[in-house]
C-alpha cells in the first residue's frame, strides 16, 4: 500500500508541474493585434503607433480595406478594382511603400504572388 501511495504521489507531482510549466508558456505568449484608427488615420500594435497614412492616399485605402476584410484571400484583382482604381499593382511593392515594419508584415500577413491575407491577431513569444 506505501508503494502504491509513493507512486500516486510521485504520478500527481508530476502531472502538477507539467501543468505549471505549460500555463507558464501560455502566460509568456502574447496575443499582439493591430487596431487602425481612422481619425487620426494611425495604424497601432498594442497601443504603440507603427505608422500614419494621409487621408485619401493609397496606403490610407489600402490599410482601410484591409481592416474591413480581414482573415480571407483578398486577391491582387480584387485591390486593383476596390483601392487602387484599376491600376496595376504587386503586393509586395504594395506593402513596401506602406513603410510597416517586417516584423508587422510577416507577422500580420500571409502574402503571395496573387493574394494576401490579413490576419489581425498573432501570437508572439
Amino acid at each position: 500500500m506505501n508503494i502504491l501511495m509513493f507512486f500516486l504521489t510521485v504520478f500527481f507531482s508530476a502531472v502538477s508541474v507539467g501543468a505549471y510549466i505549460y500555463l507558464l508558456t501560455l502566460m509568456l505568449e502574447r496575443e499582439q493585434k493591430l487596431h487602425f484608427d481612422e481619425q487620426t488615420k494611425t495604424l497601432f500594435c498594442d497601443g504603440k503607433k507603427v505608422i500614419s497614412v494621409r487621408d485619401g492616399s493609397g496606403n490610407y485605402r489600402f490599410i482601410k480595406y484591409i481592416f474591413q476584410h480581414p482573415d480571407r484571400a483578398i486577391s491582387v484583382t480584387e485591390l486593383e478594382t476596390h483601392v487602387f482604381f484599376g491600376q496595376s499593382i504587386n503586393i509586395v511593392k504594395v506593402l513596401s511603400n506602406t513603410h510597416l515594419p517586417k516584423e508587422i508584415i510577416n507577422t500580420f500577413f500571409a502574402v503571395n504572388k496573387d493574394s494576401l491575407i490579413f490576419k489581425n491577431k498573432a501570437f508572439l513569444k
